[in-house]
């Protein structure tokens, strides 16, 4: 029952929440691309703290100055949350198409400016993604969720070369990152949310200036076994806050 209840508070926590940001960051979207990100960090952290998750961040201090790409893990819907709480710079992220089909929330992804992908590899997702290279060169770093779909079990799946394909294009680093815990707030394919704790941990940013885009599998396996090395110890820190 003590369950039950704390899944109905925060599920009407989260929708409630979503709602009313979604109008608010629609709504700043029209006055500059950089105004919603308040609202959106604001979003963020009142979620986590209705849904009592409790997070942890290190390195933030290996982000380059200029603009990135951050290429992550992917566990859960909670993970933009967890990277909205403390990367407070101005990203956005490449999104599956289907999340703009979602009433008043899918308007405000767009409105913000995220980049909407059929993930198909089609003529279509090459040319927005190639627009969004020059967009990271010019004004805003973008998240990749490497792996393409959420892990159902937590466990590091094989990456997609979307990302380092970006880094290169835009001639920005690759950060690397981890997110630990979040798949056991929201597992896949069910909608009780659950008050555990969540990691975050960023890694050192892997170089791009001069490479072209044959380095792109190579770099795909670089960020690889750099997210494999930080998710370990995102796994830790998780561990610790459980005790």
């Amino acid at each position: 029952m003590k369950e039950l209840l704390r899944t109905a508070v925060s599920g009407a926590g989260l929708v409630g929440l979503t709602g009313t940001f979604s109008s608010l960051v629609t709504a700043l979207s029209y006055l500059d691309e950089r105004a919603p990100d308040p609202a959106i960090h604001l979003w963020a952290d009142s979620v986590l703290r209705v849904s009592g998750v409790k997070t942890v961040c290190r390195g933030l201090e290996h982000l380059p100055p200029g603009n990135f790409v951050l290429c992550v893990n992917h566990q859960s819907n909670f993970d933009a949350m967890v990277l909205y709480r403390h990367v407070r710079r101005h990203f956005r992220f490449v999104a599956k198409a289907q999340l703009r089909k979602v009433p008043v929330f899918g308007y405000a992804l767009e409105r913000a400016g995220n980049v909407f992908v059929d993930r198909t590899g089609g003529d279509g997702d090459k040319a927005k993604l190639n627009e969004a290279a020059r967009q990271v060169r010019e004004r805003v770093s973008v998240v990749f969720f490497a792996e393409g779909t959420r892990s159902d079990d937590g466990v590091l799946k094989p990456f997609k070369k979307g990302a380092a394909i970006m880094a290169l294009e835009a001639q920005v680093p690759l950060v690397p990152a981890a997110i630990a815990g979040t798949h056991a707030i929201l597992p896949k394919g069910t909608v009780a949310i659950r008050p555990k704790p969540a990691a975050l941990v960023i890694g050192r940013p892997l170089e791009t200036k001069g490479l072209s885009l044959d380095a792109r599998d190579a770099l795909t396996q670089q960020a690889h076994d750099a997210v494999a090395g930080l998710l370990a110890e995102a796994n830790g820190l998780v561990a610790e806050l459980q005790r």
